[in-house]
């Protein structure tokens, strides 16, 4: 290979960042009979040391009301919103910080996990992150987004998460426009889903693209 067409090559690798890497929680054990369409995805903002969480209920069968988050044998960094950097909050206001480090089930006022009873990790047995959606009531929220600092952690630190939602539909009735029949609420827990992998930012993989057709580029020249 020559040097121009060295050159090109390492241009189109060299500027490829990691970007993105995602995982997602969309398979739950429910203790109530039935449970939520719920899709839990985290995205690391690695360049920013940040997670990007996004909860949502597809199809709209049910209605977000608290969120726990184990990260095994791990300590928060405080007890407080701005200890955990969240931010970024969709819909304004709508996700709290309930608490932290903490053994209890419990996510506010008609908020608790209690009688689902799952395996956190040892040795602390505790939730690091517990995170109200919401309130009590439909508040017609399907989705809800918002980022917090990283705390130094890696996807594969996910360990499980616990969803407690209201407004649980029977049959094939979705919201809002079922909600006479979305009156039932539930408790699930579920484990990520497949290895976190890191995809390029789309710049990069213009900068790959464009390095492989100036080494094409190079080599036709060559051969004329």
């Amino acid at each position: 290979m020559s040097v121009k067409s060295a050159i090109f090559l390492y241009l189109g690798i060299a500027f490829i960042s990691p970007a993105q890497a995602g995982i997602v929680y969309n398979n739950w054990t429910t203790n109530q009979g039935e449970s939520g369409s719920y899709v839990f995805t985290v995205e690391h903002d690695q360049a920013n040391d940040l997670f990007n969480y996004k909860f949502t209920v597809d199809p709209w069968d049910a209605e977000g009301l608290g969120l726990f988050i184990d990260f095994g044998d791990h300590t928060m960094p405080g007890t407080t919103a701005a200890d955990i950097g969240l931010t970024n909050i969709d819909p304004a206001d709508e996700v709290a910080l309930w608490a932290t480090d903490t053994t209890s089930n419990d996510c506010g006022q008609g908020c608790n996990l209690n009688g689902l009873n799952p395996s956190l990790e040892t040795p602390d047995d505790e939730w690091e992150l517990v995170f109200r959606l919401g309130a009590q009531g439909f508040d017609q929220i399907q989705t809800f987004t918002w980022t917090t600092l990283d705390f130094g952690l890696e996807l594969s630190d996910f360990g499980l998460a616990g969803v407690r939602s209201q407004q649980l539909c029977t049959g094939d009735a979705t919201l809002p426009d079922g909600i006479e029949e979305c009156t039932g609420s539930d408790k699930s827990y579920g484990s990520r889903r497949g290895t976190p992998r890191s995809i390029p930012e789309p710049a990069s993989t213009l900068l790959l693209a464009a390095g492989l057709l100036g080494l094409g580029m190079i080599r036709r020249r060559k051969v004329s």
